[in-house]
């Protein structure tokens, strides 16, 4: 968590190109539209262009002759994926999500007046992965799942203070310098002559090779890591928060990789109807759904990036020796938080179905409808849609694009039950299951076109 974008962090993108999201699910008359407003593109798109451009250009300057040449291009190299990060649709732009960010931030500056905050810029990453990143420019990036990670404002806080202690203390930048100056050592440029002129085993040596810089680099980011947590601890311990949250922070950071799609959906619950019971056959596993070739989770945290980070348990004994014991007065967190995550929730789904992300779209309907976060007509004009989504992309043998298949050893537990769900359903089924979902909405939903049409869609089918 918290993690340090080291050089080739800024060389991932997203491939997603969507639109406004009321355009491509959604019509402007959508209750569920009219209830959330954000866009994937910034309404100040050539300003922001400009300053991407402007701070990456002092970056720039701020390095001497040694590897001058290199390290321009590699910046150049991180700009241009940024900015088509930015084109692409990598981020949301939601006022309320950022007023409720400058808010935490608000305080954190007023507490340290040292900081130079000229040049700060937090976007919201649409990733559902709870994490936050410095890119050492003065770009920071806050995932959507990091709402949902934290527990109070508090520990929001903490995180942010710690991701401007990586800026503070400038790790970008001595990490992008390390990396060029150990690779151009003379000691290894002597080690990859000779793999060069090596006859037999150049395979094993030069993995050997690579497996020990990596080994050096990762050292290096663990100090880094424990360097943040110090100085983020000290501008932390000059806010109104509560000192404490740097720890839980840290204790939740060990529970990160589990806390996604670990909410019990309730499949047989919510599609169980007294004209169309549920059936144990559609979560039935079918071993073929099984791509025996893949074995990773499509959100699970990448364990060789938490890899990066020391030992939870030793930084926060760290953090607890710089604490001594002090204690805090816990700050009454308002109810915002709460309705930050109702809305960041909403984000998600809205995500997750302009990207044809079917399953996770599903699954993070479900759950709040499951957790009441999400009212009956909201619930039943979201799913409707689903369902006739799911039918028409079965119909036309295009489903499979869109949800991918269980793969073995996966710890997404839930949301492999959503996609067994989704696989194992026959065209017979959805029709039948969408018809009787309608008519179970039928009477709350008489005022809303859209749902209507979706039940005239459904009935016609069974007809």
């Amino acid at each position: 968590m918290f993690l340090i974008f080291l050089y080739h962090c800024f060389l991932a993108t997203s491939c997603f190109n969507e639109n406004i999201f009321s355009i491509s699910f959604f019509n402007s008359t959508s209750c569920f539209a009219q209830n959330i407003e954000f866009d994937y593109l910034p309404q100040n798109k050539d300003s922001l262009e400009k300053y991407v451009n402007e701070v990456n250009n002092k970056k720039i300057k701020k390095f001497g002759d040694n590897y001058h040449k290199k390290i321009k291009e590699n910046i150049q190299e991180r700009k241009a994926v940024f900015l088509n990060k930015i084109s692409d649709s990598s981020f949301v732009f939601n006022k309320r999500i950022t007023a409720y960010l400058n808010t935490i931030l608000k305080e954190i500056y007023f507490s340290n007046p040292e900081i130079n905050k000229n040049d700060f810029y937090f976007f919201i990453d649409k990733s559902q992965l709870p994490n936050a990143a410095c890119y050492g420019n003065g770009i920071f990036t806050v995932n959507l799942g990091l709402f949902k990670y934290v527990n109070s404002d508090d520990e929001l806080a903490y995180i942010l203070c710690h991701e401007i202690a990586h800026y503070v203390l400038e790790h970008n930048d001595k990490s992008l310098l390390n990396y060029f100056e150990t690779i151009n050592s003379k000691e290894n440029k002597k080690k990859i002559k000779v793999l060069k002129n090596q006859k037999y085993g150049k395979r094993k040596a030069y993995s050997e090779l690579i497996e020990d810089l990596s080994y050096n680099f990762l050292m290096r980011s663990q100090e880094v890591e424990i360097e943040a947590d110090s100085l983020g601890l000290l501008l932390f311990k000059n806010t109104k928060f509560n000192i404490n949250a740097s720890i839980t922070s840290l204790k939740n950071l060990e529970l990160s990789d589990k806390l996604l799609f670990n909410e019990d959906p309730k499949l047989k619950e919510n599609f169980n109807f007294q004209n169309y019971p549920f059936k144990d056959v559609w979560i039935k596993k079918d071993e073929t759904l099984f791509d025996i070739t893949k074995s990773s989770d499509d959100f699970i945290l990448d364990k060789d990036s938490l890899s990066s980070h020391p030992s939870i348990p030793l930084r926060i004994e760290k953090l607890n020796f710089l604490i001594n014991n002090r204690t805090s007065s816990i700050v009454e967190n308002t109810n915002e938080l709460n309705e930050i995550k109702k809305l960041v929730s909403f984000v998600s789904i809205i995500n997750f179905i302009d990207s044809n992300k079917l399953d996770m779209a599903f699954y993070q309907c479900l759950v709040m409808h499951n957790q009441k976060l999400i009212d009956s007509k909201m619930y039943a004009e979201i799913m409707s849609k689903l369902l006739r989504r799911t039918y028409e992309l079965k119909e036309k043998h295009t489903f499979g694009r869109y949800v991918s298949p269980i793969y073995p050893f996966s710890d997404e537990l839930y949301l492999n039950d959503v996609k067994q769900f989704l696989h194992n359903l026959e065209l017979k089924n959805i029709r039948k299951i969408g018809l009787n979902f309608c008519l179970s909405y039928k009477e709350i939903m008489k005022q809303n076109k859209e749902f209507k049409e979706t039940l005239n869609y459904f009935s016609s089918l069974n007809h």
